[in-house]
């Protein structure tokens, strides 16, 4: 059975089976997807099967209603891992997240939104939240050393880290060069930089290490360098 998962930002909230032919998302009562927030309108879009596959379209809402970034203005077939978007929120279309850490920062139900009304955003605000959230699913490296962090956006297939000039994830502190996360075919990867030197030693997760695959979550250690590699959502 087809499957919505809803994410705000990057943490999947849940999970929801498309068991009827038309599934209705909005803040009002009788929705069948409930988002409890100012942003998403009571009749926020509409998902329905025609017999053959599915399509969305947007219900008028007051902030409008993406598809792959695109602003709907009529109604789309649907296709696996396709993202359905409205403010701070997707719903992404048979694709498979990760479960949520921890408590979510919402908790969608069947019931009676609160709010009296939605907030209405200008055509700027929308393109800027959009924006900002396409960046913040990009794979990443949180990063913190000598009392300073920071976050580092992936966009080509290596990143070299440390204090060298020529490294594109440049610390503040630390060695020189420490490690390179690179890009292949299988997904992502973490290498000591400059071969096997003995210290400091490099470790993900607890466990020493030379070179090893990522998955997101996962943490790498050198020295007082702290990085957590975050896959693209």
């Amino acid at each position: 059975m087809p499957k919505l998962t809803l994410v705000m930002e990057r943490t999947p909230l849940a999970t929801y089976e498309l068991d009827r032919p038309i599934i209705r998302i909005g803040r009002g009562e009788g929705m069948e997807v409930v988002i409890d927030n100012v942003s998403v309108s009571r009749e926020q879009a509409e998902i329905r099967h025609d017999g053959r596959r599915w399509h969305v379209r947007d219900l008028g809402s007051a902030n409008g209603t993406f598809l792959n970034g695109e602003r709907l203005t009529e109604s789309r077939p649907l296709r696996p891992g396709d993202e359905i978007s409205f403010g701070k929120f997707s719903l992404f279309f048979e694709r498979a997240l990760e479960p949520p850490a921890g408590p979510a920062a919402i908790t969608p139900a069947r019931g009676r939104a609160n709010a009296p009304g939605t907030y209405l955003l200008s055509a700027e605000e929308i393109e800027r939240i959009q924006r900002a959230i396409t960046t913040r699913r990009q794979p990443q490296l949180q990063w913190e050393i000598a009392g300073l962090r920071g976050t580092h956006y992936i966009t080509g297939d290596e990143v070299r880290v440390g204090r060298a000039g020529e490294c594109e994830l440049r610390l503040p502190a630390g060695p020189a060069r420490a490690v390179v996360v690179s890009r292949g075919a299988d997904g992502f990867e973490v290498r000591r930089a400059g071969g096997w030197l003995p210290w400091p030693r490099m470790r993900v997760n607890g466990r020493r290490a030379g070179r090893l695959a990522l998955r997101t979550g996962d943490r790498i250690e050198l020295g007082d360098l702290r990085l957590v590699f975050l896959d693209e959502v």
